[in-house]
């Protein structure tokens, strides 16, 4: 048993293959359930269902309608398979990485809150808007000020050194774009 810490910017589960397998599986068990139980108690299939288990017991298993289905499910698992595997993306950056042992992080929401307020403080500017998505931090900022120019230098200098106060391990790419707002 190791003694090092879990890393605090581990990648997110895939949860998204798990709750589309339960609905399915859930699904499939509540019709299955409905059908047998309706078969134990009255001796007999439901009506409603009747017409269609009739045609799915008469297919071959080398008929179309079975090799689509078949088909179909196998990609279907293929694509929860390779959610499953493949790790997500992070929601959080190190940051402050120095000598000293240990990690540092922040999430993507707290740096882009960060971002915006710093940008906030600029004159000029009325509101922002911070997305982090990948490397990518892009602040939307927004002014009634006719001179924009100088606004989005101010802007874009703000949101670089709110971020290079943190010294991300990861770089990210800032764009600063400016609405004028009238």
């Amino acid at each position: 048993m190791s003694s090092a810490p879990r890393r605090l910017d581990r990648r997110p589960s895939r949860s998204t293959p798990v709750v589309l397998l339960a609905l399915v599986l859930l699904a499939s068990g509540l019709l299955g359930v409905w059908l047998l139980g309706t078969l134990l108690i009255d001796g007999a299939w439901p009506t409603a269902a009747q017409g269609r288990i009739d045609s799915i017991g008469g297919l071959r298993l080398d008929s179309t309608p079975m090799l689509v289905s078949a088909g179909v499910l196998a990609v279907f698992g293929l694509i929860m398979l390779l959610a499953a595997l493949l790790p997500g993306a992070s929601s959080r950056s190190r940051v402050l990485a120095g000598e000293v042992p240990g990690q540092t992080v922040v999430s993507h929401r707290d740096l882009a809150r960060r971002v915006t307020l710093r940008v906030e403080r600029v004159d000029g500017v009325h509101s922002a808007r911070t997305t982090i998505s990948g490397r990518r931090l892009t602040v939307l900022a927004r002014t009634v000020v006719d001179d924009a120019d100088s606004v989005l230098t101010a802007a874009r200098e703000a949101a670089e050194q709110s971020v290079a106060e943190l010294r991300p391990t990861t770089a990210f790419r800032t764009r600063v774009r400016i609405q004028r707002k009238n």
